[in-house]
């Protein structure tokens, strides 16, 4: 069975590596679980996932690096009919930290921190 997407976050689903599900958890409460979609062209694979901006402009491809880092490539919307995203990035040896700036970046988020007490 394929998972192409969900609007909320179901973390329970999410059939995944726990660092991945807590990449997810770490980046929802940030930029709040509304402001992206999960886009899993790869529910076979454990150790990624795909993130996307909620207008599926934007992909967000994450992986499991080591036992602490994640390594990410970055892909924007078709330019042709042979695949949905075409590459425009990628990122090896990503602690949290960094995979918080490539992630809003590249989709164009801002940090809401729902985590962060004013």
């Amino acid at each position: 069975m394929r998972h192409s997407f969900w609007t909320m976050m179901d973390y329970e689903r999410l059939n995944k590596d726990e660092r991945i599900i807590s990449a997810v958890q770490y980046l929802a409460g940030k930029f709040g679980e509304n402001n992206f979609k999960i886009k899993d062209h790869w529910d076979g694979d454990l150790n990624s996932i795909g993130l996307a901006d909620n207008e599926e402009k934007y992909l967000v491809y994450i992986s499991t690096y080591g036992e602490k880092d994640f390594c990410v490539s970055l892909e924007n919307s078709k330019t042709s009919d042979d695949f949905p995203y075409e590459p425009t990035g990628n990122f090896d040896n990503l602690g949290i930290d960094g995979l918080e700036i490539v992630f809003a970046q590249h989709l164009r988020l801002k940090i809401t921190d729902t985590q962060q007490k004013p």
